[in-house]
C-alpha cells in the first residue's frame, strides 16, 4: 500500500497529516495525544461488532486510520465485539435491538477478519503485526461477584451514565432500556481496560457516535489505576441530505462482493455529491494532497477518480479497472461485452418481477411495480410498464440511477 506522505505532507508530523487529511474530528486530549502518536510506538485499537458477516463502507474510514497508525510503527488491535457484540451497541437506537447468538457472531467473525487480511489494509503476519481478539475471551469468562462487581460495576455512577444521549433520549421518550443495553458501556469500557493491563494499550479509536462509550473505558482505567488513557474519533459522513454515506435504500454498501458486487460499489461511489468527493478522496484513497487539489477542479473526473481508488483498495485493481470500463461502456453508449456487471440465469422464461426479487435486485415484487409504474425500469434502454412482462431473451435492466442486471435466457 502506498504512504500518505505527499509534498504537501513532508514536513507534517503523523497526527498532523491524519488531521490534514480529515480523519480528526475529537481527541480527549490533543497534546497528549499527538504526542503518543508522534514520539512513541504506542498500542492502539479500535473495536468492531460482529452483527454481520461483512464490515461496510462506514468501517472503511477506520481500517484506513488503522493502516496509517500500523505503516507509522504503532500496534493496532482489532477488537472483535464477541463479547459486546452479543448484547449490541444501544447508541442511537431507539428500540432495543435483536439478540445474536454466540454461534453467529463467532462466524461472522471469522469471515471478517478474512476480509480485513484479503483487504491488506490491517497486516496481521511479520513485523509489527495488529493483533485480533476476540473480547468474549475476557467477557464471557469472568466472574459476575469477584470480576464484574467488585472491580467494575463499582467504578460507575449510574447518575452519570443516565446522562449519556443513547439513554437520557430513550428515558425522554419514555422508551424502554433493557439492564443488559445499559451495560454495554459498561462492557466497552472493560475492553479498554484489559487491553491497558494486557498491552498497555493508551488510545481507543472510533466513530464520533462511540465518545460517550470510550469515555467510560477512560474513566474506568483511571480509576482503577490511576493512569491516563486517551480517545480519538473519526466525523461522520453524511450527504447533504444529513443520511449517512455508506447506505442505500437496499442497506448497507459492503465490503464483501457477494453482499455488494464491485460493479454495484463502484457505482454508489461514482455518485458521490460534489461536495463530498474532495473529503472522501482525503479519508478513503491514498491520492497525494496536492493531487487532490488538482483532481476535484474536474469534478466528474474526481468522481470517476474517486470510484476507481475506492474499488481497488477493497477489491483488488482487475476489478476496479474491470467495473470502470463496464461503467463507461454503459454510460458512454459503448458496445462490448459487459462481465462485471450483475448476471442473473434465468430458468427458462420468467416474468421480469419474479426475476427482480429472485437475483436480489429489489426487496419485493411491489417495489417492481411502483418502479415500472414511475418510469424507471427499462429493457434494453426502453421503458416496462408491466411488472409480470416475460423475459424470453438475454437483456440489460436498469432498475435505478446506474442500478443494472444483466439476464441470460
Amino acid at each position: 500500500m502506498p504512504s500518505i506522505k505527499n509534498k504537501k505532507a513532508e514536513k507534517l508530523s503523523l497526527f498532523e497529516q491524519l488531521q490534514a487529511r480529515g480523519f480528526i474530528f475529537q481527541t480527549s486530549d490533543e497534546k497528549e495525544v499527538k504526542n503518543l502518536l508522534d514520539n512513541t510506538k504506542a498500542t492502539i485499537y479500535e473495536g468492531f461488532d460482529p452483527s454481520a458477516d461483512s464490515l461496510h463502507l462506514g468501517h472503511l474510514m477506520s481500517l484506513m486510520v488503522m493502516h496509517h497508525l500500523q505503516k507509522a510503527g504503532h500496534r493496532v488491535v482489532f477488537i472483535l465485539g464477541g463479547g459486546t457484540g452479543r448484547v449490541g451497541d444501544p447508541s442511537g437506537k431507539k428500540v432495543s435491538r435483536k439478540l445474536i447468538s454466540s454461534k453467529d457472531v463467532a462466524s461472522n467473525g471469522k469471515q471478517i477478519k478474512k476480509q480485513v487480511e484479503k483487504m491488506g489494509l490491517v497486516n496481521f503476519s511479520g513485523r509489527n503485526s495488529a493483533l485480533m481478539i476476540d473480547n468474549s475471551k475476557w467477557l464471557g469468562k469472568f466472574s459476575f461477584m469477584d470480576d464484574f462487581m467488585m472491580k467494575i460495576a463499582k467504578a460507575f455512577s449510574v447518575n452519570e451514565m443516565l446522562k449519556m444521549r443513547t439513554f437520557a433520549d430513550r428515558l425522554e421518550a419514555e422508551e424502554s432500556i433493557t439492564l443488559m443495553e445499559f451495560c454495554y458501556p459498561v462492557l466497552q469500557a472493560w475492553d479498554y481496560l484489559e487491553l491497558y493491563e494486557r498491552y498497555e494499550c493508551k488510545l481507543q479509536l472510533g466513530g464520533q457516535d462511540q465518545w460517550s462509550n470510550i469515555l467510560q473505558g477512560m474513566d474506568l482505567v483511571r480509576r482503577v489505576h490511576g493512569k491516563s488513557v486517551f480517545a480519538l474519533t473519526f466525523p461522520l459522513l453524511t450527504n447533504p441530505s444529513g443520511e449517512k454515506m455508506g447506505k442505500t435504500e437496499k442497506g448497507p454498501v459492503w465490503l464483501d462482493a457477494k453482499k455488494t458486487t464491485p460493479f454495484d460499489f463502484y457505482q454508489y461511489l461514482i455518485q458521490t455529491p460534489d461536495s463530498l468527493v474532495p473529503q472522501m478522496m482525503k479519508l478513503f484513497t491514498f491520492i497525494p494532497l496536492d493531487e487532490i487539489d488538482e483532481i476535484i477542479k474536474n469534478p466528474r473526473e474526481a468522481q470517476k477518480r474517486l470510484a476507481y481508488e475506492v474499488t481497488a483498495i477493497v477489491h483488488g485493481e482487475k476489478n476496479a479497472k474491470k467495473v470502470s470500463e463496464d461503467s463507461n461502456k454503459l454510460f458512454g453508449g459503448e458496445d462490448g461485452n459487459m462481465a462485471s456487471i450483475p448476471t442473473f440465469k434465468s430458468n427458462g422464461e420468467m416474468a421480469l418481477d419474479d426475476i427482480l426479487v429472485s437475483s436480489g435486485a429489489l426487496e419485493s415484487k411491489a417495489e417492481v411495480r411502483r418502479r415500472c409504474e414511475s418510469g424507471a425500469i427499462k429493457i434494453d434502454d426502453e421503458k416496462v410498464e408491466d411488472p409480470k412482462l416475460v423475459i424470453k431473451k438475454t437483456s440489460l435492466v436498469r432498475y435505478g440511477k446506474s442500478s443494472f442486471l444483466k439476464i441470460e435466457v
